[in-house]
């Protein structure tokens, strides 16, 4: 006598032997919360280093993604208190720092650049006026 052979072997699940409690739950939680915060540093490190190669349009991109993690992750994380939330918020405080100055240099330097432009302007100007003379 042969038996049937089954088509499809059905997959093994392991169950826990002890319900989850809350203490799991709470670090599963504040695993997931560092790695976001491990997250918004990265791409604000990226930021930084796209600031310091003057590429503004990725500095752009990213500013606008990050907005969105950063709602995510401090709403996360608004119950917590712990050690790595303030060291993560005072390094993203630090990096900021140092994007917005990169800012304020480069929109100087575009400023700087259109005043010589607008001099260049001038004088071609006052040249061609007296050309005519």
């Amino acid at each position: 006598m042969q038996f049937p052979v089954p088509q499809k072997v059905p997959s093994l699940q392991l169950i826990a032997n002890t319900p989850p409690n809350d203490e799991h739950q709470r670090e599963a939680l504040q695993r997931q919360n560092r790695l976001q915060l491990a997250a918004l540093l990265r791409a604000t490190e990226e930021m930084l280093i796209c600031a310091q190669q003057g590429d503004w349009e990725s500095v752009e991109e990213l500013e606008h993604a990050r907005k969105q993690d950063l709602v995510v992750s401090f709403e996360n994380n608004a119950h917590e208190n712990s050690a790595v939330i303030v060291e993560a918020l005072a390094t993203l405080v630090y990096l900021n720092k140092q994007i917005f100055t990169l800012v304020k240099q480069a929109k100087q330097e575009l400023v700087n650049s259109q005043q010589g432009l607008q001099q260049g302007k001038s004088a071609v100007q006052s040249y061609e006026s007296h050309q005519d003379i």
